[in-house]
């Protein structure tokens, strides 16, 4: 047995009150908070919300929320790869702080450069 429950979502409405070269009104767009892929455009305020919210109603009736569960490293483990990193130079790798796979990668790639000198045939 299904019951409908009403759940509030946050909505971002914009008004540009500009006018459009052709002298229509400025334009009105509404975007969900947390769902920017979920966005309508309409020449009145009322009617940008009527339409995002028959549009996130739409999206809502054929979707679900799942939680997922993915293994991480134990504490032990991401203390001695960070120990590893640092004893080889690595002590501010960014985007690559907790890629365990990521120096054998550029590895990798410099074997690859050394292969393929720039100006060799």
């Amino acid at each position: 047995m299904n019951i409908a429950t009403d759940k509030e979502y946050r909505v971002l409405v914009t008004h540009s009150p500009v006018r459009e070269p052709n002298g229509q009104p400025g334009r009105w767009w509404a975007t969900v908070l947390g769902f920017p892929y979920i966005a309508e455009e309409a020449v009145s305020r009322e009617q940008v919300i009527q339409q995002i919210q028959v549009r996130l109603a739409e999206i809502l009736r054929h979707s679900e929320v799942v939680t997922l569960a993915v293994p991480a490293l134990s504490p032990v483990a991401a203390a001695e790869e960070e120990d590893a990193l640092l004893a080889q130079g690595w002590d501010d790798h960014g985007l690559f702080k907790d890629d365990p796979e990521a120096l054998k990668l550029f590895d990798e790639i410099e074997g690859e450069r050394d292969r393929h000198p720039v100006g060799s045939e």
